[in-house]
């Protein structure tokens, strides 16, 4: 599932469950920890992406090292997201681990900073979307092209088979994660999907699905992102357009060109309120 089997050492069969308080800190946790990032786009470090500091998901995973609680954010430059991360944490021997995961949206190379980090991320490439050729072209109003996005999102299918071999079919979820109707220069249009598992709400692929402006009219193009330890394997229309397997360059924490990033980041105490839900 989403994020690593390092960060999956201990499995709860039924995990306690967590007051409205206690999960009111996680998230206040992630998003410290999130915000600790500077997204910048150039290695001049003149331009960066910006946090949205309100999580664009909330999710769960109640079947993997304990129970796993993350939350998704998205930096956007001129109105369109460049990173979308995942930062999550879940106990372990008495502690908590907080690990962050990051794909890159940006076409150019990201140069992420992080003060007194002991791991870093450091892409070496941006990212391509690819067109949609057999889309109708982007509707003239917003309302209609979401209509279309969420259309052309349930084109899409995928499954993901873990280390154990066991396969696991995705589920598109119905409303979009973050949409960007507004940004500027050729993009007209856009939407984030996420593709999860039944065994928790964390994502596992993300589908980013974008009309731009074409020579005179204008066109779909999408890309899908892995969010996942797992081997990805995604159709269009039922024929396979996208896959990410690992081996020995699409390793555990990153891919080939570390657009993909996963940093188990550190331990810390754990939360008094959930020591005390946990010893009731």
């Amino acid at each position: 599932m989403s994020a690593i089997v390092l960060c999956l050492l201990m499995v709860a069969a039924d995990p306690p469950k967590q007051s409205a308080r206690a999960v009111e800190l996680l998230q206040a946790l992630h998003l410290e920890e999130g915000a600790k990032w500077q997204m910048y786009l150039d290695a001049s470090h003149k331009t960066k992406a910006e946090m949205n500091k309100k999580p664009v998901y909330i999710w769960t995973n109640p079947t993997r090292s304990g129970g796993q609680n993350g939350a998704v954010y998205v930096w956007t430059y001129q109105g369109r997201p460049q990173v979308i991360g995942s930062i999550f944490s879940h106990p372990e021997e008495g502690r908590r681990v907080v690990c962050h995961e990051f794909h890159s949206l940006s076409a150019t190379t990201l140069e992420p900073q992080r003060e007194s980090a002991a791991e870093k991320w450091e892409p070496k490439a941006g990212i391509k979307l690819e067109p949609l050729k057999e889309a109708a072209a982007p509707d003239s109003s917003p309302t209609r092209r979401l209509v279309q996005m969420r259309s052309l999102a349930r084109e899409f299918s995928g499954h993901t088979i873990d280390v154990n071999k066991e396969r696991w079919e995705l589920r598109l979820l119905s409303q979009p994660l973050f949409r960007y109707e507004k940004p500027e220069g050729d993009v007209i249009d856009g939407a984030l999907f996420a593709f999860v598992t039944s065994a928790g709400t964390d994502p596992e692929v993300v589908l980013a699905l974008e009309a731009r402006k074409m020579e005179g009219s204008s066109a779909w193009f999408y890309r899908a992102v892995r969010f996942s330890d797992s081997n990805l394997y995604v159709q269009h229309k039922g024929k396979e357009v996208w896959t990410s397997i690992r081996d020995d360059q699409n390793q555990l924490h990153f891919d080939p060109d570390h657009t993909y990033r996963l940093i188990r980041d550190k331990f810390m105490d754990e939360l008094p309120e959930l020591v005390t839900e946990t010893s009731k």
